[in-house]
């Protein structure tokens, strides 16, 4: 059987296009994550910088600025565990017993039992089983 002497020489050309091409992406790809980590480092060498020098202005905001920045973190992380757990009462609407509560009808999270309370007052624990977290999530 006699050889196409063309065709061959033509793959051969293919193959050595294609891995030329390949050589100059992982290059072009390594010199790209190169200035990115570059980039990044000195953005986060300015950031700290900057917060090292400025933290004095949050420390003379006064405390409540850091309770503010405390509740708001809370607020946030309440949020993403409500949210990637699926949970079926939110956190916030979940009480410990002895917590003070308004008045209302608060939900056993051991036996569903409802628990009505007249007034504002501290939570006690489940009327039948005596567990002690309700919910007031309706």
């Amino acid at each position: 059987m006699k050889k196409d002497l063309q065709n061959s020489t033509s793959d051969s050309n293919l193959v050595e296009e294609a891995r030329k091409t390949l050589q100059g992406a992982k290059d072009w790809l390594l010199e790209d994550m190169a200035l990115m980590s570059a980039y990044w480092h000195d953005k986060m060498g300015y950031t700290e910088a900057w917060v090292d020098a400025n933290w004095h202005l949050v420390l003379d905001g006064g405390h409540e600025l850091v309770e503010e920045l405390d509740e708001k973190e809370d607020a946030a992380l309440l949020w993403l565990i409500n949210h990637v757990n699926n949970n079926p009462v939110p956190l916030e609407e979940c009480h410990v017993a002895g917590t003070q509560v308004e008045a209302g009808t608060y939900t056993c999270m051991s036996c569903g039992h409802l628990n009505k309370l007249p007034q504002a007052q501290a939570l006690p624990t489940c009327e039948i089983c005596h567990y002690g977290l309700m919910s007031s999530h309706g």
